[in-house]
């Protein structure tokens, strides 16, 4: 057997493992009257579980909007992640002067890099783990855009492709 025939044989195991796991919804879809293929399921529950993160995402900001208190920052440490860029540490004191730090969102810039650099931050004084630097609109608009496109884009394809196996 060469290798390329021992790949589109694990290829069509991993393709029948995914229809397996499919079978129930696309049975379900089938109740309400639509015949779904497994690949455009997969589609429809990949767009469904970025358009809950891209919910999460517009609803922190919508509520930063509306409720969110500003506040001075300092950058205490730099979380490296995994694989992802290197996101400052900020710490922040509530209107109570309690003390609070998040890992901000964005990656570093020549102002958060350096640590004690002070930092404008708004947060959700009923729930102040939600936070997130001040400004940086470009930054913010693409991570959203971001999320909306993730959202969107196996969306679209479910409903304009051609039908896929």
């Amino acid at each position: 057997m060469t290798i390329e025939q021992l790949w589109n044989a694990v290829f069509q195991q991993i393709q029948v493992l995914f229809e397996a796991a499919l079978r129930p919804f696309v049975l379900l879809t089938k109740i309400f009257g639509y015949d779904v293929s497994p690949g455009r399921m997969w589609l429809l529950l990949v767009s469904l579980c970025f358009m809950a993160v891209t919910l999460a995402v517009l609803r922190d900001e919508i509520v930063l909007a509306t409720r969110g208190r500003r506040a001075g920052g300092r950058v205490i440490g730099i979380d490296p992640g995994d694989e992802s860029p290197d996101r400052p540490i900020i710490q922040f004191k509530d209107v109570l002067g309690r003390s609070h730090d998040f890992i901000s969102n964005l990656g570093c810039n020549a102002a958060t890099r350096a640590i004690g650099a002070t930092v404008d931050i708004i947060y959700d004084p009923l729930k102040p783990k939600r936070a997130r630097e001040q400004g940086r609109p470009a930054a913010r608009a693409l991570s959203v855009a971001f999320w909306v496109f993730l959202g969107l884009f196996p969306f679209v394809l479910f409903l304009f492709a051609p039908e896929m196996r």
